[in-house]
């Protein structure tokens, strides 16, 4: 059965094969950045291996390699597209097993940035076409239980580092505290993030439009960047800009990042509570220029990061997420605590 560009009769089935077998429910994600000019660089997606199978995956994401403004996403930029790219995919989908069709769904991120370093996550979801309210509330409540970009922003996790020089640097960087403070946002960030078809999805950031798809085996067309992969070009464009983000001279070497991680599908694909959907094993690997000679200078530059990243602490730490939900332009209250949550779901089933 396909419906709004999802096939859900593949969905089962993949659903079913990875519960089965933990192995193929493994997806391993990664990229490499590389500068290319002053604060740019460019992160090119490599092949992804789901279970035994090798996906290829040949896409470059222009990316600035600090938080700004630009013609380029920066690191933030790319994890708001990331976040409204798999909400969106996990909402269309949620609607087209209840034999829904949205003429529009819209995903808007925000993140609020403190002065202490603490940040704020939300983001709105508009539907317009007709579906009932209590249709769109488990549509949201699904994306905030299993959906993977959800999950990867809102629960903490540790994240590994390492400088690859004559002696190999290992760093591991653990989730912060949440800020003591009363919250006060001193920079706000939001992007715009337009379902098309499938999990075909159009963004806009700080005037930068991006894409996003997932490939062909994950029931995408693969005409983009898929949010995991937008992820990690976050972490890696803002590591590369704390280290080295100069562009080599012709016939010189220049530093490089890669990034990488994995998601169990069985979490956001077959609803496995013990599974979690979020992305896990995050992986950071600096090749410093002249591995050589970096030593102490790159090993220094990465715990920076470590320490200042805004991309970094939005993947590393936990930040609740706010969801407001908006149905043919009237704002309709979406469940926010687990109680609500387990009673949105009780009213599935009966529903069902």
């Amino acid at each position: 059965m396909m419906l709004n560009g999802v096939d859900l009769r593949a969905r089962q089935s993949l659903a079913e094969q990875i519960g089965e077998d933990s192995w193929e429910a493994q997806l391993s994600v990664g990229v490499t950045a590389r500068p290319v000019a002053a604060g740019h660089c460019r992160v090119h997606t490599e092949p992804m291996r789901l279970g035994s199978t090798r996906v290829a995956r040949a896409f470059g994401i222009d990316q600035r390699c600090g938080s700004g403004t630009g013609d380029h996403l920066d690191p933030v930029g790319s994890l708001l597209v990331a976040l409204g790219a798999s909400v969106a995919d996990s909402v269309v989908t949620e609607l087209s097993g209840a034999g829904c069709g949205p003429e529009l769904l819209e995903v808007l991120p925000c993140a609020e940035f403190a002065a202490d370093g603490s940040v704020r996550l939300s983001y709105g979801i508009r539907l317009d076409g007709g579906i009932c309210a209590g249709q769109a509330r488990r549509a949201v409540a699904a994306a905030r239980a299993r959906d993977s970009a959800h999950r990867t922003l809102e629960e903490p996790g540790d994240i590994k580092a390492v400088v690859q020089t004559a002696q190999d640097v290992h760093l591991l960087s653990r989730p912060g505290p949440a800020g003591a403070e009363e919250f006060t946002a001193v920079r706000r960030r939001t992007a715009q993030v337009r379902w098309e078809v499938g999990t075909h999805v159009i963004a806009e950031a700080d005037g930068v439009h991006a894409e996003s798809d997932q490939p062909k085996q994950l029931f995408g067309a693969d005409l983009a960047p898929s949010a995991q992969e937008y992820v990690l070009a976050a972490l890696a464009a803002e590591a590369l800009g704390f280290a080295d983000p100069r562009a080599a001279a012709p016939g010189e070497a220049s530093a490089s990042v890669h990034a990488s991680g994995r998601i169990d599908l069985r979490g956001p694909y077959s609803s496995s509570p013990d599974a979690p959907a979020g992305l896990r094993n995050v992986l950071v690997q600096l090749l410093p220029a002249d591995p050589t000679e970096a030593g102490d200078t790159a090993a220094g530059a990465i715990r920076r990061w470590l320490d200042e990243g805004d991309a970094l602490r939005l993947v590393r730490d936990a930040h609740p997420i706010e969801v407001r939900l908006v149905l043919d332009g009237t704002p309709v209250p979406v469940p926010h605590t687990e109680n609500d949550r387990m009673n949105d779901t009780k009213e599935h089933h009966r529903a069902s």
